[in-house]
């Protein structure tokens, strides 16, 4: 008997970020077996049209809601559609926001709990907000039959904040990269600089730019004409203090804002090294972007990070500016040889990563199901 399969893609976002990213690369990658088939619901005018014709090419149907992708909304809305949809035998929910009116068995990706550590990010009602992300990750573990966490840290964070999960239902599954191979044009950006560090990511406060920012004040000093640090992606959330700060670095620090794809190409590609400051990550996947695009990467030593690129990294301490900045100045002064000993690192470690392998265990997890 064929067993119906509903795939929760109602968190695409047209602005790819990490978790659309997941979702995308992962769907399209499930192997097709002639006893399942696969629905996904996805809200109007989010998801790629490229993925979308992919995945009706492999069978997959496609369903739109205009659901919301978090919050209370969200679940009076999926719960009403859910009502008029033929009866499912089997789900995959690959974000954190489980929609608690399902009643089949279900496999629950959990990306991360930064929520729990950086409650004043989430901005007006911060404190309400998390007491709900916190029930529905609560309920989704209990009523997931199977949950995936991204990175063993990951594990430790549902483990730590939820105690009661039982935990050999978690079963660690890494992400991947080949996103980069299927967009491998680049688009041109005027970039002031001859060499730069790059950060890609978004102005939350747990991806620590302001540690970054202060860490670029110390360097700059040390750092020869025509260098600096680009800062690329979602700059929405920098306070005024945060810019006013750039803009007395004179240059020695740009924002992009967010880019598509090929300008990231872009930027990767050109750049002398990679950054990436967080505080706290339930992966990371710039850390395999770095790797692929051949870039000795800066990582704080916190997290999942460490987990992730292992003897691959330059590791400095997120907390300590005076770490960071050094970590600059060394990677903006490294010797070619020495660069290439940090590249060579990094294509061995990107080895151990795939979103086909991701995908194949998915697949193995709801064949237990």
């Amino acid at each position: 008997m064929i067993k119906q399969i509903l795939i929760d893609g109602t968190t695409i976002s047209k602005r790819i970020d990490g978790l659309s990213q997941y979702i995308l690369n992962v769907v399209s990658r499930l192997p097709q077996r002639a006893d399942r088939r696969y629905s996904i619901v996805v809200r109007p005018d989010e998801c790629p049209a490229e993925y979308c014709e992919l995945w009706r090419q492999k069978g997959i149907e496609i369903l739109t809601a205009a659901i919301d992708p978090i919050g209370p909304w969200r679940e009076i809305k999926f719960r009403r559609w859910l009502r008029l949809q033929r009866p499912f035998d089997a789900a995959l929910v690959p974000s954190n926001q489980y929609p608690l009116s399902l009643s089949i068995p279900a496999v629950y990706v959990v990306h991360d709990l930064i929520y729990e550590r950086y409650v004043g990010q989430l901005g007006k009602w911060g404190v309400l907000k998390r007491k709900w992300l916190h029930y529905n990750v609560a309920k989704g573990l209990q009523k997931a039959r199977t949950i995936v966490a991204v990175s063993e840290f990951t594990k430790r964070e549902i483990l730590r904040c939820h105690p009661q999960t039982v935990a050999h239902k978690i079963h660690v599954v890494y992400e991947g990269w080949e996103h980069l191979q299927a967009c491998c044009q680049q688009a041109p950006l005027n970039l002031p600089f001859r060499e730069y560090i790059l950060y890609i990511g978004s102005s939350r406060r747990h991806k620590n730019l302001q540690g970054l920012i202060n860490a670029m004040r110390i360097a700059s000093d040390h750092l020869p004409e025509g260098t600096g640090l680009v800062i690329a992606g979602d700059d929405r959330m920098l306070n005024a203090r945060q810019r006013a700060q750039i803009a007395a670095m004179k240059g020695k620090i740009i924002t992009t804002g967010w880019l598509s794809q090929e300008a990231l190409n872009y930027c990767y590609a050109r750049s002398q090294a990679v950054i990436f400051p967080s505080l706290c990550e339930g992966f990371g996947i710039p850390v395999l972007e770095a790797f692929y695009f051949r870039k000795p990467i800066l990582l704080s030593n916190t997290s999942s990070l460490p987990e992730v690129a292992k003897e691959a990294a330059v590791y400095f301490d997120p907390n300590q500016p005076v770490d960071m900045a050094l970590a600059i100045i060394h990677a903006l002064q490294m010797s070619e040889t020495e660069q290439t000993e940090w590249i060579r690192k990094g294509e061995q470690r990107l080895k151990r990563f795939s979103w086909q392998k991701t995908a194949d265990e998915i697949d193995r997890l709801l064949t237990e199901l």
